[in-house]
């Protein structure tokens, strides 16, 4: 294990990782000029896990260990598999799982697992290509949260969220645009899944056609948006409002 980070080192190392444990690597980075790795390519793709080919370089500057071509970075608290996850949605305490759609900033992830732990939502899904990293500014902008919610990561967004649908979960979407409605002028239906989008672009086209409602925070001012940390935030705690008195008057 390299000392700088979560990370493991070297081919044999990366090897065994992914025999034993899996769950645990976000991402396995292979140097693009070496034509002997192709035994921890095909392991990524037996066990799921992402793989991703890079310049030597990047290596070198991702650890000073001889790395052989070949560094695995791992997330200690390991990975979640999708299905349990939203088998787990309809049980939480505060039934919402949040979905990240190539959100690109880990402390923005970081702290959204901090609102959403904290709160008592069931976990975070998370897309494998162009998403933000597992790493230590996310752990730490958590402030350790991300080690105790379920995180899973999901090839295709879109084909995650008709999974969600199939069980019955209501699709939401954060959005600035005229289809979207106040958060506070609408009624959400139980389990829910919330998706927050790329910081830059939002919740990409072909993932809102998968969605339900798209739900808007009322501003003033002159502003338009929100950092997605901040918007995720306050459209959580309004939707735990609203858990809470639906269960308050079912009673």
């Amino acid at each position: 294990m390299d000392p700088i980070g979560h990370r493991v080192v070297g081919k044999k190392a990366v090897l065994d990782h992914l025999e034993r444990s899996p769950e645990q690597i976000d991402l396995v980075l292979l140097q693009e000029s070496r034509s002997d790795l192709q035994q921890v390519a095909a392991l990524c793709n037996e066990k799921k896990v992402r793989c991703k080919r890079v310049p030597k370089k990047r290596l070198d500057g991702e650890s000073p260990l001889s790395h052989q071509g070949v560094i695995a970075k791992i997330f200690p608290a390991g990975l979640t598999p999708m299905e349990d996850l939203v088998d787990a949605l309809s049980s939480a305490a505060f039934p919402v799982l949040v979905a990240l759609d190539q959100l690109q900033d880990s402390g923005n992830l970081g702290v959204l697992a901090r609102t959403i732990y904290a709160l008592g939502g069931c976990g975070l899904a998370l897309t494998k290509d162009r998403s933000a990293a597992l790493n230590d500014r996310a752990m730490k902008s958590s402030s350790g949260a991300l080690g105790l919610l379920p995180v899973a990561r999901v090839t295709n967004m879109a084909r995650f969220l008709r999974y969600c649908q199939e069980r019955m979960s209501s699709i939401y979407y954060a959005g600035t645009g005229p289809e979207c409605r106040s958060v506070f002028n609408i009624t959400i239906a139980w389990p829910a899944v919330l998706v927050l989008g790329n910081e830059d672009k939002g919740v990409r086209p072909g993932v809102i056609k998968e969605c339900h409602q798209g739900l808007t925070i009322p501003m003033s001012g002159g502003f338009d948006s929100l950092n997605v940390s901040q918007a995720g935030a306050m459209l959580l705690c309004e939707l735990l409002r609203q858990h809470r008195q639906t269960s308050a008057t079912s009673r």
